[in-house]
Parts: structure tokens; C-alpha cells; sequence
């Protein structure tokens, strides 16, 4: 994913420096060395803004998964037992019953 981002902003950068530099009026030599710096710069700069996403986004599951395997892991309560999720709405509704 990091090097395919990074490749996909370092080809956009490329397009952009060639129609800036042919729309200036400027030297086809000129015009292509300095897309190909370009390139080069955006290509480590997308390359570290995926990896960063990639970092962000790792974390992000990691922590969500986290949660959810916390949440199917408590010990069950016997049954009749108050939860926090009875007493606030079930219990309303079991005491109507009862």
C-alpha cells in the first residue's frame, strides 16, 4: 500500500510539474529535470504520508479489536443478576414485569 500511494502521488506531482513548466514557456530539457526532481521528492514524501496512514489505520483496528474481544471476554453474570446494560434499560422492563 506505502509504495503504491507513494508511487500514484510521485506520478500526479510528475503531470503537474510538465503541464507547469510547458504552460511557462519553458525549455523541454528544463521542463523534464525538473519533473523528475519533483517526482523524486513527492514519491519519498507520498511514501511517508502512506506509511504514516498506515501506521494510523494499524492502530486504529488494533485498539477497535481491542475493544471488541474486552467486550466477549467479561465473565458472564449469573442469571437474574443486575448488569450495568439491565439496570439502565432491561431492568426498567423487568420490574414493569414483574
Amino acid at each position: 500500500m506505502v509504495a503504491r500511494v507513494g508511487a500514484q502521488i510521485a506520478l500526479l506531482a510528475f503531470a503537474v510539474a510538465i503541464l507547469a513548466g510547458l504552460y511557462a514557456g519553458n525549455e523541454p530539457v528544463t521542463v523534464l529535470t525538473r519533473a523528475l526532481l519533483v517526482m523524486v521528492a513527492a514519491l519519498l514524501i507520498g511514501q511517508g504520508v502512506a506509511y504514516t496512514g498506515r501506521l494510523v489505520l494499524t492502530d486504529h483496528l488494533r485498539q477497535k479489536q481491542r475493544i471488541q474481544s474486552g467486550a466477549t471476554e467479561r465473565p458472564t453474570q449469573p442469571t437474574g443478576a443486575p448488569t450495568r446494560a439491565g439496570t439502565a434499560a432491561g431492568g426498567r422492563a423487568e420490574a414493569a414485569r414483574t
